[in-house]
């Protein structure tokens, strides 16, 4: 019996093996590209080929493609799950890696091409006939490809690569029903370049100008199988969310389980029934179970960790995320691809109101965001570092105090306490040249001012709680700003020191640590010690209202000072590109202001959004958080040069 066991479990590892590897693309492995490896240089090259600047390149996950399978791969899966690049409001999305092409320069520029492919081709028009919405797609893809060779005639040898690597690539598709076989036979027609029209389906996708409205999809019919070389922009999409009915606290202990792949298709549903009170039995027990998709029902909230939590989420095509008053014990770490939420307008009473920019709609929001202010509390003795960090925090103290502006020895002045020696030579030359006398041969010292006013604001959300190596951001914050508050009381600037976190539009809170009013002493101290991690980074509403108070300054320079350790981001629709799309415009409107805006960031992942907020130049970026306190003078030199 055990023998027998052995043997059918033996037949079925293999056949799974043999059946569930049937894909329609070959891999070679040798010569895959991962988008890791050259991120940068591609986000550079789509906007080049006049792509959105504020979107970002991220890595997406397989999704589940409607072409049909063949017989082997029937056996294997229902569908075959392909990563299909793409582009929507808020990211382009690209394979992890592509290794469809055995050779690598193939895989590598087939990246670049989908790079420029993408920031040329449009969203198609909705349609619910599936035979018209292909017709459509390959319309599409025909005209960003004739567009991107249009604007870029050099891409055209390469296209011709690709293309036929694509074609050889592509399996045969076997007996396809007419309409099928009409769709396969334009999209090998669109590869190799030539032009079909023996029937209605092939005219339609080579004649723009044909209608659709005879066209119509038969029985049972699947798509094509995607193409390496084309993309799909998405349709714009929000959906609405509530905020929670209780006051949620961010503060979640433990760390979630990562998910790997890319992004993840998601959504947003309230699922209404998981508030019921009343329990469920969910099960037959005769069955086999599995994920397929939310089930909208009062499900019970673990109270112990789930390790295969992110395996489920693997096995998943979509995601559906609901709110819930009960806290799972299990939590994950995904990046999702989700509709951004709809804005919820409404102007807001308060101490301070400020706009919001909705870059979907080109304008502002009044009365967007409240934000409220004070004194940061005080803890009941001052910060006092350690023996390292106190001898840390003096050497850099002592940098600071050498960018204290000096007197300045200004030469050939007409009086002054003591000769110019140079100047008095000169006079005498050419006194005896053109006898005409000189009378500015003295030298005098002033004093040199800067005239400068800082705002140093900080990050102060949750995520300052996390550990980086062996310290707490919150512990590096500290540090920090002790060190700004008497390194800027030594330079002699007026300076202001702010922290910031919200909760939603309705509550932004800036804590001063010092004000414009006040010295630096023991008061100042024993805030900073009294400094705990807050909630989220609406990042937007703080700068509006930093540049507010540095408006009311008379100094000559004046300059807005963020540190961050994150991108802005909140719990209601504050997220996404309408996060980072709101922070860039607050910074825009201080430069027109003539405040200065510079960020330092402590965010490994920076590259990827502070270039789209602060500008090329403005910003630093430090990669290792110890280094930090170090890094303040030389940056605030630099930051300062020319403020006289």
């Amino acid at each position: 019996m055990a023998l027998s066991l052995e043997l059918e479990e033996w037949v079925g590892a293999r056949w799974h093996h043999w059946a569930s590897r049937a894909r329609s693309y070959p891999t070679y492995p040798d010569a895959a590209v991962t988008l890791a490896t050259i991120a940068p240089a591609l986000s550079v090259f789509f906007r080049i080929a006049g792509g959105d600047p504020g979107l970002p390149i991220h890595a997406i996950s397989s999704r589940e493609s409607r072409h049909r399978l063949t017989l082997r791969q029937r056996l294997g899966f229902d569908s075959e799950m392909l990563e299909r690049p793409s582009r929507s409001q808020e990211a382009v999305q690209l394979p992890v890696r592509i290794d469809v092409f055995p050779r690598r320069q193939l895989n590598r520029e087939l990246y670049y091409w989908l790079a420029a492919f993408l920031a040329s081709a449009k969203a198609p028009a909705r349609d619910t006939d599936a035979l018209r919405a292909d017709i459509r797609a390959l319309r599409l893809a025909r005209q960003a490809s004739c567009n991107v060779l249009g604007e870029f005639p050099g891409l055209f040898a390469l296209h011709q690569r690709l293309s036929a690597a694509a074609l050889n690539a592509r399996p045969p598709r076997g007996q396809l029903p007419p309409a099928e076989a009409a769709i396969e036979a334009a999209v090998r027609a669109l590869l190799t370049g030539t032009t079909l029209a023996s029937d209605p389906v092939l005219e339609a996708v080579f004649d723009r100008s044909r209608s659709l409205d005879d066209i119509h999809a038969p029985r049972g019919y699947r798509s094509f199988l995607p193409v390496p070389l084309w993309g799909v922009v998405e349709p714009g999409a929000t959906c609405t969310r509530d905020a929670p009915a209780g006051d949620d606290d961010p503060r979640i202990e433990g760390d979630g389980q990562s998910v790997a792949g890319g992004a993840r298709k998601a959504s947003r549903k309230r699922q209404d029934q998981s508030e019921r009170d009343d329990p469920l039995v969910f099960n037959r027990f005769e069955k086999m179970l599995s994920f397929a998709e939310m089930v909208n029902l009062n499900r019970m909230v673990d109270d112990e960790p789930d390790d295969k939590a992110g395996r489920t989420a693997e096995q998943l095509d979509q995601l559906t995320l609901s709110p819930h008053i009960k806290r799972a014990a299990s939590r994950l770490n995904v990046e999702l691809e989700l509709a951004p939420d709809t804005v919820l307008a409404g102007q807001l009473e308060g101490e301070f109101t400020y706009p919001e920019w909705d870059y979907r709609k080109q304008r502002y929001l009044p009365k967007q965001s409240r934000v409220l202010t004070g004194l940061h509390s005080e803890s009941s003795k001052p910060w006092h570092p350690d023996a390292a960090t106190h001898r840390r925090v003096l050497r850099v103290q002592r940098q600071f105090e050498a960018l204290r502006p000096r007197r300045v020895v200004l030469r050939g002045q007409r009086d002054g306490p003591d000769l110019d020696t140079d100047a008095v030579v000169r006079a005498y030359c050419d006194q005896v040249a053109t006898g005409v006398p000189a009378e500015h041969l003295y030298l005098a010292a002033r004093p040199q001012a800067r005239d400068l006013a800082v705002n140093v604001l900080v990050d102060n959300s949750l995520s300052t709680e996390a550990w980086l190596e062996d310290r707490r951001i919150i512990d590096v914050s500290r540090e920090a700003l002790w060190v700004l508050a008497h390194g800027l009381a030594r330079c002699g600037d007026d300076y202001a020191i702010a922290t910031f976190t919200s909760h939603r539009r309705h509550r932004v809170r800036i804590n001063h640590i010092k004000t414009f009013q006040e010295q630096t002493g023991a008061r100042v101290d024993r805030r900073i010690a009294a400094l705990e991690p807050g909630s989220y980074t609406r990042m937007g509403p703080a700068i509006r209202h930093a540049t507010f108070e540095l408006a009311q300054r008379p100094n000559r320079h004046r300059l807005l000072l963020l540190i961050s350790d994150g991108k802005p981001n909140d719990t209601d629709y504050y997220e996404g590109r309408y996060a980072i799309e709101d922070t860039r415009r607050a910074v825009l409107d201080a430069r027109q202001q003539q405040i200065r805006v510079f960020a330092i960031t402590i965010d490994r992942e920076a590259g990827q959004y502070i270039p789209r907020l602060f500008g090329r130049g403005a910003y630093a970026m430090v990669r290792r958080p110890e280094n930090l306190v170090a890094a303040l003078p030389r940056l605030y030199r630099q930051i300062t040069h020319g403020a006289v």
